[in-house]
């Protein structure tokens, strides 16, 4: 039987939220980053016994959340260019084609990104000051302040402006399918 993994981190919740659904539809193990480490470190599990590794959190500054430690464990594992990994960024902006490659470009090195060493998706989550400390909770309300003058650039413009100051929920289950295909896809070829 093929094993996956999903491994995510969580400040608001969003990024749980969609771990979850993930690990419910593709049938895995599911752990909180941060948990996951001790597991590791005593050997009751590896990442290598897994067929499938899914790694997702929320992007702050338009880069993905502790994936650089992510990165530590799949070198560790001699899993890097293994082709079975799948990367998720959620964030607080509608989801477009345009833009949803950023985190990615961000986050990734160039050398990951030419190697297309992760399948990449990002999900739209949205805004939820609850769970944020003090530092990244003005800069978030600094930024609703601001990006109320950028109403005029757009629908996706809009739609932030219109719901940062206060927070808001786009979670959305069908939001992963394109995902979750794509890990039953790796599975195949296991």
């Amino acid at each position: 039987m093929k094993r996956t993994i999903v491994i995510y981190s969580s400040v608001t919740g969003f990024a749980r939220t969609y771990a979850q659904w993930i690990a419910q539809d593709l049938d895995a193990d599911l752990f909180e980053l941060d948990h996951l480490i001790p597991v590791l470190k005593n050997g009751s599990r590896a990442l290598s016994d897994y067929d499938l590794i899914v790694y997702g959190a929320g992007v702050r500054m338009g880069i993905i959340r502790k994936f650089a430690t992510f990165r530590k464990l799949i070198k560790q594992a001699g899993l890097s260019t293994s082709k079975k990994i799948i990367v998720w960024a959620n964030g607080g902006t509608p989801q477009h084609p345009d833009r949803d490659y950023r985190s990615a470009s961000r986050t990734f090195t160039r050398v990951e990104l030419a190697r297309e060493d992760y399948s990449y998706f990002y999900l739209e989550g949205g805004v939820r000051y609850e769970g944020l400390n003090i530092v990244e909770t003005a800069l978030l309300k600094t930024f609703a302040k601001r990006v109320q003058r950028y109403r005029d650039r757009g629908e996706w413009a809009r739609a932030v402006a219109d719901h940062i100051a206060n927070g808001y929920d786009h979670t959305d289950r069908n939001a992963i399918a394109p995902l979750v295909a794509r890990g039953k896809e790796i599975l195949q070829h296991q």
